[in-house]
């Protein structure tokens, strides 16, 4: 896996459609018991209400969401929408042209906007004007509004969308006019969601974007809801760092591996030794001249000696053992860096150890045709002639298989055994790629693991080829199954994934 250094590779790594913590996703609409009761009551309040209409929560509170709710629930054939934003107009001015612009009046003023408003009211439409980050707005054109909509049943419906700040401001508003001695506005203040109400949100956006929440682990989740506080901007962004802090660490452990000091440490202690003892020397002040020139001697690199192999005696090499040649061992040192990138430091394999031909006698050698001599046939060797190193080779072998490799060599599931699973099991994706050759490599050099299965899909309209391992009952079991894996294997980060959600994306 390599740095998640954009969306794309966020993506590709979990199979996501689309990104699930976008502010806008595709197709998304979610409203937790909290949310349900505050958008019937703002369209109850503009159908009946006097007042100025606010609601109020911190950034990343849900309050933009609300407000697509508002306009996308509200009845187009009685009501006409018209949103701005403060960020672009927090002026009297430029607020009040834009809404006369939007409605189309043929002068830019509140008289004009306030007859515009009766014009669609005695056709039985309602005007709502929708002012999103209201908290810049300026006093005077919040002021403006709240006049706006004091003057009468056939006054436009004015909807804030705001941060706590806004609570003040609101306040200092002159009220003077409104009926009944009211406040200029009626204040709504949203709640953040409950650890229940966090899970389903993040469910409905993984499924939105083709997963599931598996992909969350209980401590993921846990670390949303704390550091989120609940409400759902924070939630989308601790979830979108969570994620890929989980998909991102081996890539920095592996290069943290690689580096090396570029002083050896030897060569660093013995100039911090040297440095302490110039420094004391100079701290004592003898009587006797200070030297000219100071040589400092550091130690040498200790030289790599590789193991000698003995030659046999070639006068007795059809009659004695070969000698069994040991894998050079040697030790790392801190040397010139410029000398070790001329050494091999490659082990040298073992050779496959062969059963010795039995001694003959040196006449029969002597008597041995041509071809006997360059391809002699060696005959199978019994137990009692079995040789030391063989010996030593079979016991480093373990006397059963792994418990692993419980399926048979070579063997791979196919989209049929996935489709024949029940759905609400589980297996551990190891690898996606766009390449088959690539994925059935991956196959062969993880041959002795259970339960292999590759499948094909598409993801971002494009083959997609991915490679599981086991079969477990819930995604409890699959996380637990993860540390049964080669560590090779568990530095790559594989998850659980839902058989129900490979069985839909096969067909």
């Amino acid at each position: 896996m390599t740095d998640l250094t954009g969306v794309e590779d966020f993506l590709v790594h979990y199979q996501l459609a689309h990104d699930p913590f976008a502010p806008r996703t595709p197709g998304f609409k979610f409203f937790t018991p909290q949310r349900k009761p505050v958008l019937a009551e703002l369209h109850h309040l503009a159908r009946y209400g006097k007042q100025m209409l606010a609601v109020v929560a911190p950034e990343g509170g849900g309050k933009t969401l609300l407000r697509q709710a508002l306009v996308a629930s509200s009845n187009k054939d009685s009501v006409q929408a018209v949103v701005a934003s403060a960020k672009e107009y927090a002026d009297t001015e430029a607020l009040i042209s834009f809404f006369c612009q939007a409605v189309g009046t043929d002068t830019r003023d509140a008289t004009a906007l306030m007859l515009r408003s009766e014009q669609l009211a005695n056709t039985g439409m309602q005007l709502y004007l929708v002012v999103d980050d209201a908290e810049l707005l300026e006093s005077d054109a919040l002021q403006m509004l709240a006049d706006l909509r004091a003057a009468g049943e056939q006054a436009p419906r004015i909807f804030l969308f705001a941060d706590d700040s806004l609570s003040a401001d609101l306040h200092a508003l002159d009220d003077s006019e409104m009926p009944d001695g009211l406040p200029a506005a009626y204040v709504i203040t949203l709640q953040p969601l409950g650890p229940d109400e966090v899970s389903e949100y993040l469910q409905q956006r993984l499924e939105g974007a083709g997963q599931g929440i598996e992909l969350l682990d209980e401590q993921m989740l846990a670390s949303i809801v704390e550091e989120s506080e609940g409400w759902p901007g924070r939630i989308n962004q601790v979830a979108r760092e969570l994620m890929i802090q989980a998909a991102a660490p081996p890539v920095v452990r592996r290069r943290r591996h690689r580096s090396a000091p570029l002083i050896p440490r030897k060569s660093m202690i013995a100039l911090v030794l040297v440095g302490l003892g110039v420094l004391l020397a100079w701290f004592m002040g003898g009587s006797e001249p200070e030297p000219t020139t100071t040589v400092l001697q550091l130690p040498e690199a200790v030289p790599v000696v590789p193991a000698q192999v003995e030659a046999p005696d070639t006068s007795s090499a059809l009659l004695e053992q070969p000698p069994t040649v040991e894998p050079a061992v040697t030790e790392s040192v801190d040397s010139d860096p410029s000398a070790s990138a001329e050494r091999s430091w490659a082990p040298i394999p073992l050779p496959d150890v062969e059963e010795p031909a039995p001694a003959q006698p040196a006449s029969a050698t002597r008597q041995m045709r041509p071809e006997e001599e360059t391809d002699p046939a060696p005959p199978p060797a019994s137990p009692a002639q079995t040789t030391p190193a063989a010996a030593a080779i079979e016991q480093q072998q373990p006397a059963e298989p792994s418990a692993r490799a419980t399926t048979q060599a070579g063997s791979v599931h196919g989209a049929d055994w996935y489709r024949q699973r029940r759905g609400d099991e589980f297996v551990l994706q190891l690898l996606g790629s766009r390449s088959e050759e690539s994925a059935r490599a991956f196959i062969r050099q993880h041959a002795d693991l259970s339960d292999i299965g590759l499948f094909e899909t598409r993801h971002l309209g494009q083959p997609w080829y991915v490679v599981t391992q086991g079969i477990y009952p819930d995604s409890r079991a699959a996380r637990q199954g993860i540390a049964q894996l080669p560590e090779a294997l568990r530095r790559q980060e594989p998850w659980p994934r839902n058989i129900d959600g490979i069985q839909q994306s096969l067909e």
